[in-house]
């Protein structure tokens, strides 16, 4: 019976969880590419070429997908949705932006614009800006060409600021030092999740090490008298019991995250092998044991105390579990914290789960040592009043 209580609550905060997330994600204006018309008055080439250079770009390609058609075409689409914006271009526009004509352009947006059609804004507000930009060096070094003279020719001059501009436009990342930033504090989110998923299969288990706690079995207990180990001793042994499974449990977690990961290497599938190289990272992580077994010691100081404040109740496990699912999920581990509530993050940083995550991929041996110490003697302590 608490094997099926166990399996509902564990069912309830999981499926809310995906709702929340799905519910945040929504929030934060996550949305499909849209469609967007192009109308060009040239019959030349050149918005063409154009349209396929901008489309190569991931920024773009994040935010919309273009189409050309007729001027028609365009006004009716967008009045009934079948785009989201269009950009209707007047004869000879690109030659008259290269001349400095700058005859401007007309962009059509419905009137209830949704977060995609307001994404495709910013992407406009963001070209013109650059364009703004690029005019008006050109601008200005055409200004002193005319006053003081240059060696160059003034076209030879505007076509390689042009060239200088397009080129940082293009290779943008030549201009900034890499350092790797995620909001999920690790090199990727496979790894992220490889971890979790270990904390959340290691928390899971320690629920059943309620029968080294049980008081209706005496079997136990008894044997550990037989060999002499009085309470502090027991409560040593049960301890170290706990810290073995686990630790088994994790290198054997590792090994299935190693297979999984040169499997994934030898496929030719180039997505496929991309995930095996952020499992090669995971494998790593979770293969330092200066690392994971601190963790592992804090965990079992922290299941040892739980337990004997309950004192051998039969729901122990079942409360244990309902403790964990709260620690993980306001831990960030079920959904990450980037996408919870300002209140909940807040309140998920002080949660052990948090802790324990963190120290696995950064390290904190000292604090999870300690803070496995104190729950340890804190729970014989218990123990001790208890049967006193």
């Amino acid at each position: 019976m608490s094997g099926l209580i166990s399996l509902i609550i564990i069912s309830i905060i999981t499926i809310g969880s995906a709702a929340a997330l799905f519910v945040l994600l929504q929030s934060l204006g996550v949305s499909e590419p849209i469609k967007v018309a192009i109308a060009s008055e040239d019959e030349n080439a050149v918005p063409q070429m154009a349209l396929k250079l901008m489309e190569g770009m991931d920024s773009i390609k994040a935010v919309c997908e273009f189409e050309m058609t007729d001027t028609d075409s365009a006004r009716s689409g967008v009045s009934d949705g079948t785009y989201g914006a269009a950009v209707l271009l007047p004869f000879d526009f690109y030659n008259d932006v290269n001349t400095g004509i700058n005859t401007p352009a007309l962009v059509l947006v419905p009137e209830d614009m949704t977060g995609g059609i307001r994404n495709f804004g910013e992407l406009i507000e963001t070209g013109v800006s650059f364009i703004d930009t690029v005019e008006g060096g050109i601008y200005a070094v055409t200004d002193a060409y005319l006053v003081y003279g240059m060696k160059v020719s003034r076209s030879d001059m505007e076509n390689y600021l042009t060239n200088l501009s397009f080129d940082i436009l293009l290779k943008r990342t030549k201009m900034f030092d890499e350092e790797f930033d995620s909001s999920f504090d690790t090199r990727g989110l496979i790894s992220y999740y490889s971890v979790c998923a270990l904390l959340l299969i290691m928390l899971f288990s320690c629920t059943g090490f309620g029968y080294l706690y049980s008081e209706r079995s005496s079997v136990v207990e008894y044997n550990f008298r037989r060999v002499g180990l009085g309470p502090v001793k027991t409560g040593f042994v049960k301890f170290f019991i706990m810290f073995i499974q686990l630790a088994v449990l994790s290198f054997l977690y590792n090994l299935v995250v190693r297979a999984g990961q040169r499997y994934l290497l030898g496929l030719d599938n180039e997505l496929l092998a991309g995930f095996g190289r952020q499992l090669e990272s995971a494998s790593e992580t979770l293969g330092n044991v200066l690392y994971i077994l601190p963790v592992i010691f804090c965990i079992c100081g922290f299941v040892h105390m739980f337990f004997c404040i309950l004192r051998g109740r039969e729901d122990a496990g079942l409360l244990l579990l309902i403790v964990f699912m709260i620690m993980l999920v306001l831990g960030g581990c079920i959904v990450p914290s980037v996408f919870l509530p300002d209140v909940a993050a807040g309140v998920g940083n002080y949660m052990p789960a948090a802790m324990w995550r963190n120290d696995i991929f950064e390290g904190g041996p000292v604090r999870e040592l300690l803070l496995g110490t104190v729950f340890f003697v804190t729970g014989e302590v218990l123990s001790w009043a208890y049967t006193s």
